[in-house]
């Protein structure tokens, strides 16, 4: 039976099935991610308040959620609608799979660098542990802020029908951009590595407040 003698309805839930393969994939690095913050949090069974881990570990989880809400809607919006019928659409359509995959990886390796209950800010030597998560912190952000210009200046090029709702890419790329720049300078200063963190997870917060009102229609169907 060729595709065109197929009830759109059945060809829809083939597309739907198609775009959830790799969601899953996506979900599974996300939930992996997470599940290694919170071992991180909780490894000895209880977390004490005052924790640097605890304040690492809410500006990874707070930053984490918009960014994976927005690439899981990228996917419905650009495919699940239309077909990528052509060669260009499909690749494009692989090429937001890895991005989307690639993305997650840096969410894995931001949960690995939030240093252990207990440990503090610095080591032994005064060495700050925690500039490994704000080096990938800072490297995840630029890394998005890239593939949400590379993929607004693709959807606009190849016409696809979801281009005005992916105008919100220009806001989202400003603020990854910004607290990337503020998670690489920010530790370089004079301030104490508790301040840093407060100012960091503070201006994760803003970040996040500030995507979900720049992209809700985007967001929420």
């Amino acid at each position: 039976m060729s595709e065109q003698a197929i009830p759109e309805e059945e060809v829809r839930q083939q597309r739907s099935r198609l775009i959830d393969h790799f969601k899953r994939a996506y979900q599974i690095i996300v939930g992996l991610a997470i599940t290694l913050a919170c071992g991180k949090l909780f490894a000895h069974g209880t977390i004490e308040l005052s924790d640097p881990a605890l304040l690492l570990f809410c500006t990874f989880f707070i930053t984490v959620v918009p960014i994976f809400h927005g690439g899981d809607r990228s996917l419905d919006l650009k495919y699940l609608g239309e077909k990528p019928s052509s060669g260009w659409n499909q690749l494009a359509y692989i090429w937001d799979v890895y991005m989307l995959l690639i993305t997650a990886i840096f969410f894995v390796k931001i949960a690995q660098a939030i240093p252990g209950p207990g440990i503090g800010f610095l080591d032994n030597s005064g060495t700050a542990t925690a500039g490994h998560f704000y080096d990938w912190m800072a490297a995840m952000l630029f890394f998005d802020a890239s593939v949400l210009f590379i993929d607004g200046v693709k959807s606009a090029l190849l016409g696809s029908r979801a281009w005005t709702r992916l105008q919100v890419y220009v806001t989202w790329i400003l603020l990854n951009v910004a607290l990337g720049i503020l998670c690489l300078a920010i530790p370089q200063t004079t301030w104490s590595p508790e301040a840093v963190g407060i100012v960091v997870f503070l201006a994760a917060f803003v970040r996040t407040v500030l995507d979900y009102i720049a992209g809700s229609k985007f967001m929420f169907p």
